[in-house]
């Protein structure tokens, strides 16, 4: 079984600048480079699950946030560093009521972490989830999960992301 480091997507691996989907709107958070760094050095798989509720709102599209996560996954792998998968959901109950998307991926449900678990054989026990707020942290304590609480979020990171 392997461990894993979950990482919420706005407000802790990036800025969140509100509805963030487009490299020329992604700004890494300070650390993220030397965090994740630390994560594969120490095998940690490395999964990212957001909630985008900007797709159920209509702001942007499924495939507008999968051409900024193939973006970041570039830009990543320039420094040899490697994202092993992104989960996002799309899910917003006040802008989805045909419930087109799986409620349960939204957090705080534990839908996209189950997912995670089965494709990359985790256990929750020995991993790890880091979030900027308590709705991103709900699903680790249910899960056991080590829970990390972000504070910052709204301070640019002095990487250079280009």
């Amino acid at each position: 079984m392997n461990k894993a480091f979950f990482l919420d997507r706005d407000g802790t691996l990036n800025v969140d600048y509100n509805y963030v989907h487009k490299p020329r709107e992604w700004t890494l958070c300070d650390g993220t480079i030397e965090a994740l760094r630390w994560m594969q050095e120490h095998q940690y798989k490395i999964i990212i699950v957001t909630n985008q509720s900007g797709i159920a709102r209509g702001r942007y599209t499924e495939q507008d946030v999968q051409h900024l996560h193939n973006w970041v996954d570039e830009k990543l792998a320039n420094q040899d560093l490697y994202i092993d998968d992104w989960y996002y959901a799309p899910h917003h109950p006040q802008h989805d009521p045909g419930k087109k998307y799986a409620p349960k991926d939204r957090k705080p449900g534990t839908g996209m972490f189950k997912k995670a678990a089965a494709k990359h054989e985790i256990d929750f026990s020995r991993s790890y989830m880091a979030g900027d707020k308590i709705t991103d942290l709900k699903p680790a304590i249910e899960l056991h999960i080590t829970p990390f609480f972000i504070r910052s979020r709204h301070g640019p990171a002095k990487t250079n992301n280009g």
